[in-house]
């Protein structure tokens, strides 16, 4: 067993026990009886109102391609649909605060909103090709309902989820780029400064340098059969050489360079850059009162200076407090969505399916930024839409693991 498949394995035991975990202290607050019997029926009409919406562009495109319509406009007809179950979900969704937004912030939400909800569609449909369940993923997150009561933050946090699932998809095309081997072009650099620039940018709203910094280098490990490069000297500097050092440099050019290697150096550097510029730049061109909200929602109360004072019984009872707070959320729709997590994950165990990179990447990236929110002790309510969109695209690209064999390539289900 090489390297990667058993730091695959790996991840996906500690994300079992960060789902059991999560999942024992939301048993724990539904047995209390801490809950609205009224908000079952608003969660059981979430599912079906999602379902519906899917059933009905499975029919849709199912019909228009009975009708041999060409497959653009085909795809124009579906996508015209797609924007206006959107448009109908945001407004649904956020109609609370409707009466509060200007013309212009409606405007920018909206936008920011449909972003999110086609960049969720491409991280579904990369790992899993699978058009409907990529629309899914999308119906999902444009009706679930607004938690946060003010303008500002809701905007705050639509623009943090499209810089953070931004630099997801990002991620993801910067592995399927490394995987071809033999191309000689130099997209992946291109791909990996935009990777730098959103996880840089990611810093601003509250993610932890480290949390990136963390998932860049376990990339290293679950990774596998990438392209590789090497140094090319120009000929007119060779030509000026003696024999000597020529054979010299030769012996340097045959070297094989892993390409992933330079694209996180070229990440890394942008990411830190970033993250330690906007420390001098943002004060300067954003109002106090931007700032002063960013802060409030971020409520980190522990600095990485603060990290050699923290025990193990400090981050132990950080854990269970946010814990219960993030459960507490959403009980019984977060107990559905751990069994079925759990489920799929053992079921793909029992059938031998093979854990892919960018699945793994995924789990990793949500393991790491919950333990920073736990480590720095930040405001859960903050994070808790990313965190829950998370688990519902990998509970989807779970679901994509157990009809995609992935060992022969062979689809077992046509969606």
């Amino acid at each position: 067993m090489n390297i990667s498949k058993i730091s695959r394995s790996l991840i996906v035991v500690i994300f079992i026990a960060f789902i059991i975990f999560l999942g024992f202290y939301d048993v724990s607050y539904l047995y209390k009886g801490e809950r609205v019997s009224s908000s079952v029926f608003i969660k059981i009409g979430y599912g079906m109102c999602v379902m519906a919406l899917v059933a009905i562009y499975v029919y849709i495109k199912d019909k228009l391609y009975k009708l041999h319509i060409k497959r653009s406009l085909s795809f124009v007809y579906r996508y015209i649909y797609i924007v206006f179950v959107l448009i109908g979900a945001y407004i649904l969704s956020s109609r609370r605060l409707l009466t509060s937004f200007s013309d212009n912030k409606m405007l920018l939400n909206l936008v920011l909103t449909l972003a999110i909800c086609f960049i969720i569609k491409k991280i579904i449909f990369n790992v899993s090709k699978s058009d409907i369940l990529s629309v899914l993923a999308m119906f999902a997150y444009a009706l679930i309902p607004t938690i946060s009561q003010n303008v500002n933050s809701y905007i705050l946090s639509n623009i943090f989820a499209t810089v953070f699932f931004g630099a997801i998809l990002s991620f993801q095309v910067l592995i399927d780029e490394l995987k071809q081997k033999g191309v000689k072009t130099k997209k992946y650099i291109i791909e990996a400064s935009i990777l730098g620039v959103l996880m840089g940018i990611s810093t601003i709203f509250g993610v932890s340098i480290l949390v990136w910094l963390c998932v860049l280098f376990v990339t290293l490990f679950i990774t596998y059969n990438l392209d590789k490069t090497h140094i090319n000297f120009p000929k007119k500097f060779m030509a000026s050489l003696t024999q000597a050092k020529r054979e010299s440099l030769y012996k340097i050019e045959r070297i094989n360079i892993n390409k992933l290697i330079i694209a996180i150096f070229i990440t890394v550097v942008l990411l830190v850059a970033i993250s330690l510029l906007s420390n001098f730049v943002i004060p300067k061109v954003v109002s106090q009162n931007v700032l002063n909200i960013i802060k409030s929602q971020i409520g980190r109360s522990n600095t990485i200076n603060d990290l050699n004072n923290l025990g193990f019984s400090d981050i132990k009872d950080s854990a269970i407090s946010i814990t219960k707070i993030f459960v507490s959320c959403a009980p019984m729709f977060y107990m559905l969505l751990f069994i079925y997590i759990i489920f799929m994950e053992m079921l793909a165990i029992c059938l031998h399916r093979r854990y892919d990179t960018k699945s793994t990447l995924m789990k990793t990236i949500l393991l790491c930024l919950y333990a920073s929110i736990v480590i720095f002790n930040m405001n859960i309510y903050y994070f808790q839409p990313v965190i829950t969109i998370l688990l519902i695209l990998i509970a989807i690209v779970n679901t994509s693991n157990i009809y995609l064999n992935r060992e022969e390539r062979i689809k077992m289900l046509v969606a």
